[in-house]
């Protein structure tokens, strides 16, 4: 390295932080080196500000690290990378990881049973399955303790996205799943069969059918979805509505004739809503008996405005507290509808939250307020609040 003079090892004299600096300049592999020339040259690699390594080779590296790492018995791993590589075999059996994380990366079919008995929390995002439909049910298969799974799914291209989604498991308690993209020409479907669930959020409009069983232990639901009819079907607002009930979502099924569970441990609602479909939201209501705090994001549609609501659900009359409003339009009459709706039927309303998309107006909130006191107030305690 040219570190040796006539006149002696006068680099050697130098300071480690002079010496770190001179490192600098090599490349990393021959920086590396210098840790043999002596003893005082043993760690002065390690405190060079800079590394000069090739990403592509670290990756490389980096994947054929994940399984000797399970073999080594550990407890967490976050796998995220940008170039594609399927995850080795090996991390099907693992009697030690609790959480795992993939992002971007290639699932294979397991070649034998899969075994991941303490495995927890599971999130998967963007993954590219195996040509195997059932790849996604063989892996949750094995994990018998599996608490917290969540899927984020990505743009339909062949090998990206199961079309069948089927999650089944006796121990799962919070389950997540978005499917970022909705596009035309695949038939999506997703089952879920989970007894002991707690927390549902279901962000997903691009499925078909959707079969939920099970429910009677969830205490809160995030849906966001849409039910279509099939591309070039030509259905009028008032058929659509009969056909597309929120009891598609919860049974599968299209029929407003089969009944909707009951939700006895649900106590917190966000969901979301076109303005025609407010129409059914009563009929959900009855299902959630002790409900105390409902989010509803409300926007409206090209379709027929929301019709006067008559039906009062149970949880109005005994447990609900709390209602908020999102996306209102107060010159939009489903808005004025819908408050009016709540605020004459909600016997031990306490809180009611009114967002407005349109807010800006110059005092509009003196005009919401003028309007708001001709309705009726079914409880007195309850406090109006306008974002």
């Amino acid at each position: 390295f040219g570190f040796l003079t006539l006149g002696g090892d006068r680099i050697s004299e130098l300071p480690d932080s002079s010496r770190s600096q001179i490192l600098l300049l090599l490349t990393t592999k021959d920086s590396i080196k210098t840790s043999v020339l002596s003893t005082r040259w043993r760690d002065i690699w390690l405190h060079v500000p800079g590394l000069d390594l090739r990403v592509d080779d670290l990756l490389l590296m980096f994947l054929e690290w994940i399984g000797p790492s399970v073999e080594r018995r550990i407890q967490h791993l976050d796998v995220e990378t940008d170039i594609v590589s399927c995850m080795p075999q090996n991390i099907y059996k693992s009697n030690t990881l609790v959480s795992l994380k993939l992002v971007a990366v290639g699932l294979e079919t397991p070649n034998s049973d899969v075994s991941l008995p303490c495995l927890k929390i599971f999130p998967l995002e963007h993954i590219l399955y195996d040509d195997d439909s059932l790849t996604l049910e063989k892996l949750i298969s094995g994990c018998s303790v599996l608490e917290d799974f969540t899927m984020i799914r990505q743009t339909y291209t062949p090998g990206t996205v199961m079309l069948s989604l089927r999650m089944r498991s006796q121990s799962l308690k919070s389950f997540r799943l978005t499917f970022e993209y909705t596009m035309e020409g695949a038939d999506f479907s997703v089952e879920i069969d989970a007894p002991k669930l707690k927390y549902l959020s279901f962000k997903d409009k691009q499925s078909d059918k959707i079969v939920i069983k099970n429910l009677s232990s969830l205490l809160k639901i995030d849906i966001d979805t849409e039910f279509h009819a099939k591309y070039g079907d030509a259905l009028d607002p008032k058929e659509r509505m009969k056909r597309y009930t929120i009891s598609d979502f919860l049974t599968g099924s299209l029929s407003i004739f089969n009944p909707i569970p009951i939700f006895d441990n649900l106590y917190r609602l966000q969901a979301a809503s076109c303005s025609y479909m407010l129409q059914l939201l009563p009929i959900f209501l009855e299902s959630c008996p002790n409900l105390k705090d409902l989010v509803l994001d409300c926007f409206v549609s090209t379709e027929p405005e929301l019709t006067e609501l008559s039906y009062v659900p149970q949880c109005l009359l005994s447990s609900l507290e709390s209602f908020e409003i999102r996306g209102l339009s107060m010159d939009e009459e489903t808005g004025k509808k819908l408050v009016r709706y709540f605020l004459e039927n909600s016997v031990l309303l306490k809180k009611l939250i009114l967002r407005f998309k349109d807010y800006s107006i110059p005092n509009y909130d003196s005009d919401i307020l003028k309007g708001i006191r001709t309705f009726t107030k079914r409880s007195h305690k309850c406090q109006i609040i306008i974002h």
